[in-house]
């Protein structure tokens, strides 16, 4: 691992130690000031841990992991940071490695004021790409499912100000910025990247059941790929929303995008009128609605119809959004998103699911499916039983990029050794699939112990 790698993850080791003394903002929403601090120790043996073809062999690892948060929480305003990062040692089939893994760092802060809110939203954090469990990142766009050797390390920040809240004129204005960076990975399909961006909107409400609202958008992404990929994305809409009755609304919004991209030394710019139409109606047990949309994207003008649905249950909830999505060429494909979670007597169940079409660096369209699922039950007042599992997809429409998918499943069991100890043990697969390829597998054997630490003050 290259030293400036080391230094970093030394530091945010040492950072998570220090934050378990300092003061922080409570979970349940209560007034004061709450310190959190947690450890715990895994040792494990892994079987083709880094995902190769074939397996090189098992790998056994002992790992102690650090955790801490901070959190501050008055009447108008609040702050949380959370921090962990671990300690590893493993044995590995061709080299033995100890070092600080894993580290991460977020934090929260809002305040607010006299009809205004300042949102500010940060996180840093580290892992071996063969260790991303979720092959989409919803923060970045990022997509990790090929295996590899080297680490990702992903850092966001954006900040929020909504100002004359609760006037007949209300103004939001925000920025964000977001980096990847690949160490030591091998696979073309890493590569570092950088964006930048921001938005002003504005409301005005002309009467109890109108409201007009307009917005302008920027967005600069850099690519370091083979195409040194550059794009600029600028965009304008205005629109209105009219309540038809206490519980429907209808909305109407037009605008115009253009998305200048430059790669290989080539500029190409798409550009055209967008516009989106949708109809909300609010139901006994949940709301119903429909929306037409009509997007500009670096591969052209894309046309969605969706359908969303949400249903509230005693003991249970249930979100959808499903549609179809066709670009400017005619082809088309099924997209959308799902929320479900129900509770029993002694158990939980919850699942998502996501499917989604976005232009890619090197030109073209991408669709991304992910599913996961958690499942818990509760065998007694001492220990439970949790079986979890996620999928992912990522399929190309153009070009020679293979279609991969990458699924990992787990089986824990817990047990409450004393009031502050959890012991947990458990086994796991994983599984990495590509187009003309044997399929990759790691099946993983682990023991854990945990102590979480709560100061209130």
């Amino acid at each position: 691992m290259r030293s400036s790698q080391r230094l970093y993850q030394v530091f945010s080791f040492s950072t998570v130690t220090l934050l378990a003394y300092t003061a922080s903002a409570q979970e349940d929403g209560s007034l004061g000031n709450e310190t959190r601090f947690g450890i715990s120790s895994e040792l494990s043996s892994e079987s083709n841990a880094a995902m190769d073809r074939p397996s090189e062999g098992d790998t056994n690892t002992f790992a102690t992991t650090l955790s801490a948060g901070i959190s501050r929480r008055t009447s108008i305003e609040q702050l949380d940071i959370e921090g962990s990062a671990a300690l590893t040692f493993s044995e590995e089939p061709n080299d033995s490695v100890q070092d600080v893994t894993d580290p991460s760092l977020r934090l929260f802060y809002q305040r607010e004021g006299a009809g205004s809110t300042l949102r500010a939203v940060s996180r840093a954090e580290e892992q071996d790409v063969t260790s991303v469990s979720s092959i989409y990142d919803p923060e970045t766009g990022e997509v990790t499912i090929t295996p590899d050797d080297g680490r990702r390390r992903l850092l966001n920040q954006s900040v929020t100000l909504e100002m004359l809240k609760d006037m007949p004129i209300e103004l939001d204005i925000s920025a964000e910025r977001g980096d990847v960076r690949y160490y030591d990975t091998t696979a073309p399909t890493y590569y570092d990247s950088s964006t930048a961006g921001g938005s002003l909107a504005t409301r005005l409400r002309l009467s109890p059941v109108t409201t007009m609202n307009a917005q302008l958008r920027y967005k600069y992404h850099e690519a370091d790929n083979l195409q040194n990929t550059e794009r600029e994305t600028r965009s304008g809409e205005a629109g209105i929303n009219y309540a038809i009755d206490p519980t429907s609304a209808l909305s109407f919004a037009t605008g115009y995008t253009t998305v200048s991209t430059t790669a290989s030394g080539l500029e190409e710019e798409e550009a055209g009128a967008t516009f989106n139409l949708g109809y909300d109606k609010e139901l006994i047990r949940g709301t119903i609605g429909i929306d037409l949309d009509r997007e500009i994207a670096a591969t052209g003008a894309r046309d969605a119809l969706t359908f969303t649905r949400s249903v509230e249950m005693p003991s249970a909830a249930l979100a959808g959004e499903f549609g179809l999505s066709q670009n400017e060429s005619g082809d088309s494909t099924w997209i959308g998103k799902m929320t479900y979670s129900r509770e029993f007597k002694r158990g939980t169940f919850g699942m998502n699911l996501m499917r989604d079409v976005s232009a890619t660096d090197t030109g073209g369209d991408r669709v991304v499916s992910t599913l996961g699922s958690a499942w818990t039950h509760e065998i007694n007042s001492l220990s439970q039983l949790s079986l979890n599992g996620n999928y992912g997809e990522v399929d190309y429409l153009n070009g020679s990029n293979p279609t991969s998918w990458q699924a990992d499943l787990s089986l824990d069991y817990d047990h409450q050794l004393t009031r502050d100890w959890v012991l947990t043990t458990g086994v796991s697969q994983r599984r990495n699939m590509q187009e003309g390829l044997d399929d990759a597998i790691s099946n993983k054997v682990y023991m854990q112990i945990s102590r979480d630490f709560t100061f209130s003050h």
